[in-house]
């Protein structure tokens, strides 16, 4: 893929137009912006997040990985389809910024979801015959992104009568959010993470892996059970979802164990491990707060506090996803590693993590009534850092020589 670089470029100027949003989101509620609705500033921060930003990216690792392991493969449909994705993710930048949803945004949603469709039918199509292990990853991956689309026509449906079907709405949001976050995400973030190790020439066991895989596909078919916990449900049903978080909880530990294990993290310099340890980390504690929250009294405080909502989704969009893909172009793209360039690194670590510790605090803290006055001010400033820090990677982000 010879123009790869640019495409890199472009993602990492999309998460840092991401972090410019979310700074002035955090500025807002620390003290005011006017002329510009916080509503909409959420739905533009997110949804760009999701496909400006972390579906561009994923499409081009999965594209690289393509062009260099499957034979005659057309990769300019593939350069079409992120063309695409880049004009819908702007289209909703500006649309839901400007509106939220109306027929604009909608239009420009719908353009990128079905970017997401032909990507899927082209991943089937060109990896038909491959037997690598990370290619049933990336494949089902790209499947539950087109599988988390029905939360989307259920927006679409209930959004006009959310007062009658505020359940339905709601429910819809988390099936779209969960098939996002813990399917498409997730797999796709295992299926890179095993290409990687191709440099390494390390490749995990087929029994390992497929039994990898089918732990962490059960639960995250039946997962979705998970994010629906506060609509009242018998005890039975509880049980099950406890039981799917637990095949989780042993899937994610079975690749952690096997990977250390392998010489990949030895291999590693200073500033890629600390970029693969806080991803990792973000991962395990993402399925040990799903398994948490199947027990009522604590499911009864997390899905009621926003606060602690929030920092779920930071947990495993920012600290998993986001350091993960950061640590892929690192690794991938014979960057050089300058002093900055690690001084942005820690600084973008040191920032995300900042930004879940007062999420986390001052959602605990409500949940006992305790007054936490100074939490917007903090968390406007771990998103500066956070901002600044992406600028700044993105300035140092030459390759190696």
């Amino acid at each position: 893929m010879k123009n790869s670089g640019f495409w890199i470029k472009l993602c990492v100027f999309n998460f840092f137009i991401v972090s410019v949003i979310g700074v002035m989101m955090r500025y807002g509620m620390a003290f005011s912006l006017r002329g510009i609705c916080h509503t909409f500033m959420q739905e533009s921060h997110s949804h760009f997040a999701f496909y400006g930003w972390v579906s561009a990216a994923i499409y081009i690792f999965v594209t690289r990985y393509l062009s260099e392991h499957i034979n005659k493969i057309k990769i300019r449909k593939y350069e079409i389809l992120m063309i695409f994705n880049q004009l819908g993710s702007y289209g909703m930048l500006f649309s839901f910024l400007y509106g939220g949803y109306f027929w604009l945004s909608i239009v420009f949603s719908s353009v990128v979801l079905f970017t997401g469709f032909a990507y899927f039918i082209f991943l089937m199509m060109d990896t038909k015959i491959s037997s690598e292990p990370e290619v049933i990853w990336l494949k089902v991956g790209a499947f539950f992104a087109v599988f988390s689309s029905i939360g989307i026509f259920g927006l679409a449906y209930f959004s006009g009568k959310k007062d009658e079907y505020d359940v339905l709405f709601k429910a819809s949001t988390y099936f779209y959010l969960h098939y996002q976050y813990n399917g498409f995400f997730m797999f796709s973030c295992i299926g890179l993470f095993l290409t990687v190790l191709k440099k390494y020439k390390i490749c995990i066991p087929g029994k390992l892996n497929r039994n990898i895989f089918y732990l962490l596909f059960t639960a995250c078919l039946f997962g979705y059970g998970l994010s629906v916990l506060w609509i009242p449900m018998e005890d039975i049903c509880r049980a099950f979802f406890c039981f799917i978080s637990i095949l989780q909880v042993l899937g994610i530990m079975k690749l952690l164990i096997w990977s250390k294990k392998t010489n990949v993290f030895r291999n590693q310099d200073f500033i890629k491990k600390i970029l693969l340890s806080v991803s990792g980390l973000a991962f395990f504690s993402k399925c040990i707060l799903q398994t948490l929250s199947a027990v009522p009294a604590l499911g009864t405080i997390v899905f009621s506090n926003v606060n602690i909502v929030i920092a779920y989704l930071h947990l495993v969009l920012l600290m998993g996803v986001s350091l993960f893909l950061i640590w892929i172009i690192v690794e991938l793209y014979t960057v050089k590693i300058s002093k900055m360039l690690q001084k942005s690194i820690i600084l973008m670590i040191s920032g995300i993590v900042l930004n879940e510790i007062i999420l986390v605090l001052a959602g605990a803290l409500s949940a006992f009534y305790i007054p936490f006055p100074y939490a917007s001010f903090v968390l406007l400033f771990a998103s500066v850092l956070i901002m600044l820090s992406i600028a700044s990677f993105l300035k140092e982000l030459t390759p190696a020589s």
